[in-house]
């Protein structure tokens, strides 16, 4: 019998309580529609990893992180409503290493599309911050905002997208850090000349529209520190990517390389 909760499944979106009958369920479920001993089995898989636009056959570390992984499984079960069951487990495992890296790096943290709050949520409760580090938190809580989206973005429907959450339900989500939060509510071109972050040590732009990345993107480059880490969450989603081209075009002339991941993501990394 397998007692396996696996991540993004019905099962692991259940109360505690219930898991444990409702495995029990699945096993008897099993027994029942097992093939007969003739049948041939189906191909196994080749990968040890395959979801969210990557299949790697090589060694994913987050699959032998017990604690890592029961976080995740946790922030996941009430994270994206949008696509329920979402695998993205390599872009979060890279986003939190890269949050463990920061913490060496004294500055604090900003946020730049913060949703219901599971990347932050992955970052405070795995890696952490440095110590007395302030994390910031910028977003509308009612989804993307009709400012100044191109004509690509409004015609793939940007315009109050990922609308279900809010400032309240951020907050509790992240209530066991409470006192390092600082909440930006609102449009990111209103809320950032108000702004003041100090030093960043750690970036994370997923504004998945192209206009506010740029504006945010240039305000946080400016007050990234030496060996600060800018993580962009969506850089390589998709063939056309007018968020890719707004990056690429304020990142080209800096010193820096843009670095490109499998995981969609990309990363840059303050030089001294």
């Amino acid at each position: 019998m397998d007692w396996t909760v696996y991540p993004n499944t019905p099962i692991s979106r259940l109360p505690r309580p219930l898991r444990y009958p409702a495995l029990f369920l699945r096993n008897i479920v099993f027994i029942f529609r097992r093939p007969p001993a003739t049948a041939p089995a189906p191909p196994a898989s080749p990968y040890v990893y395959e979801g969210d636009g990557l299949a790697t056959v090589a060694y994913s570390p987050f699959q032998h992180d017990r604690e890592w992984s029961a976080a995740y499984e946790e922030m996941a079960s009430e994270w994206y409503l949008e696509a329920p069951g979402l695998d993205i487990r390599w872009r979060m495992w890279i986003l939190t290493s890269m949050a463990r890296q920061a913490r060496r790096v004294p500055g604090n943290v900003a946020e730049f599309g913060v949703y219901r709050a599971g990347c932050a949520r992955m970052i405070l409760g795995t890696a952490g911050t440095a110590p007395d580090a302030r994390y910031h938190l910028f977003d509308t809580f009612e989804g993307i905002p009709d400012s100044e989206l191109t004509e690509g973005e409004r015609a793939q429907g940007y315009v109050g997208r990922l609308s279900n959450t809010s400032v309240d339900y951020v907050r509790e989500r992240l209530a066991p850090w409470r006192d390092q939060l600082v909440f930006h509510v609102g449009d990111v071109f209103e809320t950032i000349p108000k702004a003041d972050t100090g030093d960043l040590s750690l970036v994370h732009m997923d504004l998945n529209a192209s206009a506010p990345t740029r504006f945010a993107l240039e305000y946080a480059y400016e007050r990234l520190v030496p060996g600060g880490i800018i993580v962009f969450d969506d850089y390589g989603h998709g063939e056309v990517n007018d968020q890719r081209t707004v990056i690429e075009e304020v990142c080209g002339p800096l010193p820096e390389n843009l670095i490109a991941l499998p995981s969609r993501q990309a990363l840059l990394i303050r030089l001294p």
